[in-house]
């Protein structure tokens, strides 16, 4: 036999890679955005108010370390434009101390629809008139625990709202706090 009739073996076409990265992207691109966005849906969750516990608005419901209680909701004057500014007085027993000084604490009016009113800096001539009918006006709900309360007592907090005027008799309260999160209290009137 001579050196040309010996046949030689077929080579291997060399591995098509770009082939294959194709296919396994099907697979990675999902993997990938699963793994960026679970941090991302956990913070949402954390940070979000989801879950309602609801309590009658005239009852006190414990929650988050302490048990709450509607001192009283109040209109404290009109505007023209026709909204209302309201005065929400709160107290809180405190249960559990470390779980309740743990801030930001959320209070917000609630409508039936889903609006929402978070806590309003009222204008001085407004303050005053506040001011002139509370003997103890309380602290809005973030410096109220700042101060770490202990085991036992009762904290005030007072929140000033400006919402729509038809809404205010609907309004619900809801307390948020960062211990509980994604559940939160609601004080729910008889609509």
């Amino acid at each position: 036999m001579t050196d040309a009739t010996v046949a030689e073996p077929a080579a291997k076409p060399p591995p098509n890679w770009r082939r294959r990265c194709l296919w396994a992207l099907p697979i990675v691109l999902p993997l990938a955005l699963f793994v960026q966005a679970r941090k991302t849906v956990s913070a949402w969750a954390g940070a979000s108010d989801l879950v309602a516990q609801t309590s009658p608005f005239d009852r006190p419901a414990p929650f988050a370390g302490a048990e709450w209680r509607i001192v009283s909701l109040q209109r404290i004057a009109e505007r023209p434009n026709g909204s209302t500014v309201a005065l929400l007085r709160l107290e809180a027993k405190v249960l559990d101390a470390e779980s309740v000084a743990q801030p930001p604490c959320r209070i917000a009016l609630l409508a039936p629809d889903g609006r929402r009113w978070q806590p309003a800096f009222l204008a001085p001539s407004e303050a005053r008139r506040v001011l002139s009918r509370e003997k103890d006006e309380g602290k809005t709900c973030g410096p109220a625990f700042l101060g770490k309360p202990v085991t036992g007592s009762t904290v005030a907090i007072t929140e000033s709202f400006i919402l729509p005027t038809s809404a205010f008799a609907t309004a619900d309260v809801t307390i948020s706090l960062p211990a509980s999160r994604p559940r939160y209290l609601r004080f729910a009137r008889t609509h």
